[in-house]
């Protein structure tokens, strides 16, 4: 906003145009896969110029990272909507597992393998995205802690059983790349969730 409290139209018009790029930017990630998101194709998508796209986002390194980091914390904003309905006992852990299983089997997880595949031996990429990952983690966390908030497991117990839940999600998640049964992985799912319910007893 301005000094007289109104909204600044250059500020938004600015915010806009970074929301097509980004929002381009993952499209093309998902579609074509990182090593063929050629900027190219980034600005026929969204709209914009070239120029435009460099004004913001000078290096392809640093537009990948803000994309990566719109996506986490898109995620995280979902996350954080959900959080009241399962402090308040309105869904289940078997309704948590799901949703993750939702976010692993697509969109968010597709991207995201393939950007750490190039993050591995990417320092710029890796260290641009580190916060936003270590935030989206602690935004699970703290609704997998209302699960077990009555039960006599140690935080770091609690924190262990998450971390391998997740790990359990994005191998099966990647094996959705190679295998498409349906069946298969709802019932790795669903054995998952029994041993979650024998541990909450």
């Amino acid at each position: 906003m301005n000094a007289q409290g109104k909204p600044n139209k250059h500020v938004e018009r600015s915010a806009r145009m970074r929301e097509r790029i980004l929002t381009a930017t993952l499209d093309c990630i998902y579609e074509n896969g990182f090593q063929k998101a050629s900027t190219t194709e980034i600005v026929k998508r969204a709209g914009v110029s070239r120029g435009a796209m460099l004004h913001h986002y000078p290096a392809k390194e640093l537009l990948i990272a803000s994309a990566i980091e719109k996506l986490l914390e898109d995620e995280i904003k979902d996350i954080r909507k959900r959080a009241v309905a399962y402090a308040d006992g309105q869904q289940t852990i078997d309704d948590f597992v799901d949703y993750l299983w939702s976010r692993f089997s697509g969109r968010l997880f597709m991207i995201t393998i393939d950007f750490l595949s190039s993050a591995r031996t990417d320092e710029k990429l890796r260290g641009a995205v580190i916060p936003v990952s270590l935030n989206f983690h602690d935004s699970l966390n703290e609704i997998w802690l209302q699960f077990f908030k009555n039960n006599r497991k140690s935080p770091d117990q609690v924190r262990i059983l998450l971390n391998t839940t997740l790990c359990l999600m994005r191998g099966m998640g990647a094996q959705t790349i190679i295998r498409e049964d349906e069946e298969y992985f709802n019932e790795i799912g669903d054995n998952w969730k029994l041993l979650l319910h024998s541990l909450l007893d």
